[in-house]
């Protein structure tokens, strides 16, 4: 049984699928499988990914694509390792990424979901998250602050919760899965760059941006009902506006309701106790006064 299984889907990335899939075969840490998905791709990609010689590989094709969620709980299924470990065709982990972060779960048995820092495939800053459990969950109402394909997780955890991609969440799988995760194993990230996010046009955030965000709203008022409440449009908006630095300090109407509306969610926290309600209040001061993690 090797020590990790490395899930890396692939559909019409031929431009970039050899590259993501080199960066893991040349990793200093050996032991793992990589489950390559071929969701039937009609690019190339295909015949390129039936190339590949080497040994830890394990190929799939499909005749048909499925979506990247079937491939996704696919690989769950037929991953034999102790983690498993996300990869996308189109980013670069870097050569000592598996090394780094079994270490470091290796070293924290009670972490069971471990994610990482990033920085683009173009030479941009590194992009470091919230790194203690309660300060992701804490986030986690917000936006994904786990970068998927920048993550490691226990094998055991999967098998004895079942976990599964949930298919009612297209394009913001990740985004479900983290939030419910959450509230049943504990979690960290890391802040050492694991990985090159390459951002190009055919991303899942660019193609298929409206559906993300309506699902990403889906999943925080799931979160919100934990908390007693059902957000209206408006409320959803001002939100949004919170959450994506809108907020103009120098509109005081614009303030003042997001002021409102954070007074409005921190009481309800004081009662039912969802979050760490310091944490909370921290992250929506940083918010609405721009000021990211």
């Amino acid at each position: 049984m090797p020590r990790a299984s490395v899930i890396l889907p692939v559909y019409n990335n031929a431009a970039f699928v050899l590259e993501a899939i080199h960066s893991i075969l040349a990793q200093t840490y050996s032991d793992f499988e990589l489950i390559v998905i071929d969701d039937g791709s009609t690019d190339g990609s295909t015949f390129l990914i039936s190339q590949i010689s080497d040994p830890r590989v394990i190929k799939i094709f499909h005749n048909t694509n499925r979506g990247l969620i079937a491939s996704l709980n696919e690989g769950l299924k037929k991953a034999n390792g102790e983690y498993i470990v996300r990869m996308d065709s189109d980013d670069i982990s870097t050569p000592d990424r598996l090394a780094v972060q079994i270490a470091f779960t290796d070293q924290n048995p009670l972490i069971d979901v471990c994610g990482a820092a990033f920085t683009s495939s173009s030479g941009g800053s590194i992009k470091v998250n919230p790194a203690s459990h309660d300060e992701i969950k804490t986030w986690l109402l917000f936006h994904c602050c786990i970068c998927h394909p920048a993550i490691i997780m226990r094998n055991s955890m999967i098998r004895r919760l079942g976990i599964q991609y949930d298919s009612n969440y297209p394009h913001a799988e990740d985004y479900e899965l983290w939030n419910r995760l959450a509230f049943q194993v504990q979690m960290a990230n890391i802040p050492i760059n694991v990985l090159y996010y390459r951002q190009h046009n055919g991303q899942v955030s660019n193609q298929h941006r409206a559906i993300q965000d309506a699902t990403a709203r889906r999943i925080r008022q799931r979160q919100f009902s934990k908390l007693g409440l059902e957000l209206s449009d408006e409320e959803n908006q001002i939100m949004l506006d919170i959450l994506e630095f809108k907020i103009n300090p120098y509109d005081y109407d614009s303030y003042t309701r997001a002021l409102g509306f954070a007074n409005w969610v921190l009481d309800q926290n004081s009662k039912y106790l969802v979050y760490n309600q310091e944490l909370l209040n921290m992250a929506f001061s940083r918010c609405i006064s721009h000021i990211p993690y």
